[in-house]
């Protein structure tokens, strides 16, 4: 039975002795869309992190949130203490958008902001935000400069 107070922090290796590293946006998107569930990427919202250590290496994917068609609520409490639980010195910020449009809302930029401005405090590196489609493509903020 799981706690009420643990998060739930996951990652499949397949079966691979070599961790995974990310090295630009299309490794980190190759990672995010193997993470994710083909039968509901365009059903609803979901926001993830991804942790990582000093190397880049991922530690682990966690869903913060899981919302409705056009929006979910994002608490970045949960974002960071899970970071500090993991002891991840950086993370990279992941949703989808069902549309199958990657352009980024001006919610989805305040609050990638917010996240990066909190991370400072926390000496926790925000790489990227990449916002995933049900078709392949992605946004990386990192890649437009925003980050």
């Amino acid at each position: 039975m799981e706690r009420a107070n643990e998060i739930q922090i996951s990652y499949k290796n397949n079966g691979s002795a070599n961790q995974l590293k990310i090295t630009d946006a299309s490794s980190a998107n190759n990672i995010i869309m193997d993470s994710w569930d083909r039968n509901t990427i365009e059903l609803f919202e979901t926001f993830k992190v991804v942790y990582l250590n000093n190397c880049n290496t991922v530690k682990g994917i966690c869903t913060i949130s899981t919302g409705g068609i056009s929006g979910t609520i994002v608490d970045i409490r949960l974002i960071f203490a899970t970071a500090l639980k993991t002891l991840s010195t950086a993370i990279i910020l992941t949703h989808n958008h069902p549309s199958g449009v990657v352009v980024p809302s001006q919610a989805d930029i305040q609050l990638t902001q917010k996240i990066v401005k909190a991370g400072e405090l926390l000496d926790i590196k925000v790489l990227d935000h990449i916002i995933v489609t049900p078709h392949g493509s992605f946004y990386s903020f990192a890649n437009e400069g925003r980050i």
